[in-house]
């Protein structure tokens, strides 16, 4: 009987040191998890912080932009009307926009020291002799040179598996050297 006894009495004791092993193996891989959490946190608080700054920036550029230079192209089959706005401090903001059917097109191009850091583009369907019936955004984010968010609102490009938002790259690359055929005069 003794034996037994002291064979439950281990028996228990190992079974305690066991539950406070796994435990604190438990309590290691909670605060793991919260570690993981809070850099992702860190991550969506930055990609916040920087639209936050871009967008509260590019309205007071906006604002001072009531001497715009206008033109009006049609680079790309279609008539597209310019509105360049350059103010102080190396910013400049290009909107470029056209009608064709029934959709109007517009895109913003915001740039600090001649790097893109917000782009916009849009598409409303609006046919002729009505208000907009349907409306697709997408805001870019950037920072140094790289895609660091964007948001979409509405049905659009954004909805197709292959679209990729990267092209926003390329559309500002070629709105640029559209801009430099532009006569001066």
């Amino acid at each position: 009987m003794k034996n037994i006894l002291q064979i439950f009495i281990i028996l228990i004791s190992l079974t305690a040191c066991e539950s406070k092993k796994s435990h604190s193996v438990e309590k290691k891989e909670a605060k793991s998890e919260i570690k993981a959490q809070k850099v992702e946190l860190t991550e969506r608080e930055k990609e916040e912080k920087l639209r936050t700054k871009i967008n509260s920036d590019y309205i007071a550029e906006l604002s001072k932009c009531s001497q715009n230079t206008n033109a009006v192209t049609n680079f790309n089959g279609k008539t597209e009307f310019w509105e360049i706005c350059e103010t102080d401090q190396g910013k400049r903001i290009l909107k470029i926009e056209s009608h064709k059917k029934t959709e109007l097109y517009e895109e913003v191009y915001y740039e600090q020291n001649g790097e893109l850091i917000y782009a916009e583009e849009s598409i409303k369907y609006m046919p002729i002799n009505h208000h907009v019936l349907q409306t697709w955004t997408c805001q870019f984010y950037i920072e140094k040179g790289k895609l660091v968010s964007l948001m979409s609102l509405g049905h659009g490009k954004t909805e197709n598996e292959n679209w990729n938002p990267e092209i926003i790259f390329e559309m500002y690359k070629k709105r640029i050297i559209e801009l430099n055929k532009i006569a001066k005069e």
